[in-house]
């Protein structure tokens, strides 16, 4: 088992890439905190895993650091932090409102200094830890009316380079992981909301021409937070099924 005995603290996990995560951490034999501002389907979720569920707003700093202090007093450790939350406002840079752009960067990236700067005490008293920040290919490329997402996503790589060669000394790794267009709920919404034809043009982005799985994202995260990966820091994991490799994007779009 390769999580055996850790303590592992996941935002979003309710659905999505946070669950898929959950559950794989849980079969690999770590505890898992699942966090996420909707509880009742979080611990729903959780049932049946070697998991907790708690209810956690991670716009909210008071939030962020009682649930901290209590997974500390609880379980006495924090091995792996996973910054995985996330919300997708799109739209045009010259008509979206403050209100949403704050949305989307509170969400997003503060959140992830949020946790970080109250997990990593902690860490590096253990000296020892793994962060992994959940970032996206919208930070490698263009991708149109997707700039506050994209602004929170590049922070976030920017963020991960800072922090492993901080704290890379003090064995904190901080490595990122850059989603394709995956099978979550966050797209099923989108869907919904913008038609069909979203659906087929996001299989088309992609080399190999269908979507990701959560299931394959989190297998990436899996590596980086286990000690196979204990020369690992700094990096960041792209799981686009070669999108990055095309220029489809605004072809078709």
């Amino acid at each position: 088992m390769k999580l055996k005995d850790k303590i592992s603290l996941i935002t979003g996990a309710a659905d999505g890439i946070g669950l898929a995560c959950a559950k794989l951490f849980c079969a690999e034999g770590s505890f898992v905190i699942m966090a996420d501002i909707d509880y009742e389907k979080c611990a729903k979720e959780a049932k049946g895993l070697n998991a907790l569920a708690v209810h956690c707003d991670v716009r909210s700093t008071e939030d962020v650091k009682q649930l901290i202090e209590q997974v500390i007093t609880k379980y006495k450790k924090i091995d792996v932090l996973i910054n995985n939350v996330a919300v997708a406002i799109g739209g045009n840079i010259t008509e979206m409102n403050e209100d949403d752009w704050n949305m989307v960067l509170n969400t997003n990236l503060t959140s992830a200094y949020r946790f970080i700067k109250h997990v990593l005490p902690h860490m590096l008293a253990q000296k020892t830890g793994s962060i992994i920040n959940m970032s996206s290919t919208q930070a490698h490329r263009s991708w149109y009316n997707w700039t506050a997402y994209a602004a929170a996503k590049g922070a976030l790589l920017s963020m991960t380079t800072q922090l492993a060669g901080q704290f890379g000394a003090q064995n904190i790794r901080v490595n990122s992981i850059s989603p394709g267009t995956i099978a979550t709920p966050m797209l099923q919404k989108r869907i919904e909301e913008e038609g069909a034809e979203l659906l087929d043009k996001s299989v088309m982005m992609h080399a190999m021409e269908r979507l990701g799985k959560p299931e394959e994202v989190a297998a990436v995260a899996l590596l980086l937070a286990g000690d196979d990966a204990a020369f690992v820091n700094g990096i960041d994991i792209k799981i686009d099924g070669g999108l990055s490799t095309l220029p489809r994007y605004n072809e078709i779009h």
